[in-house]
């Protein structure tokens, strides 16, 4: 385990919390099934861990993948109604 006795005789974390870090992995996990949450949960990671004062690649990764699939998205669906839809 990652814990240690603390001087009053409680358990703490070895590892430090870092803001936003757990919400930046499920971010990034997301990103490539469900790119709206995963957006929306990247941002939120972001905002977290720079209020704290930390980076936090996961969220940017998520909010950059996320950006790009829904924008490619967003092209493909344009171009196939633009093309009278698939016959």
């Amino acid at each position: 385990m990652n814990r240690a006795i603390g001087p009053d005789g409680t358990y703490i974390s070895a590892v430090p919390e870092v803001p936003g870090r757990t919400l930046g992995i499920t971010a990034f996990v997301l990103s490539f099934f469900l790119q709206v949450i995963a957006l929306i949960l990247g941002i939120i990671a972001i905002l977290q861990s720079r209020r704290a004062g930390v980076p936090n690649n996961f969220a940017v990764a998520s909010v950059v993948i996320s950006a790009v699939l829904i924008a490619t998205g967003v092209i493909v669906w344009v171009a196939v109604v633009a093309s009278g839809g698939v016959r």
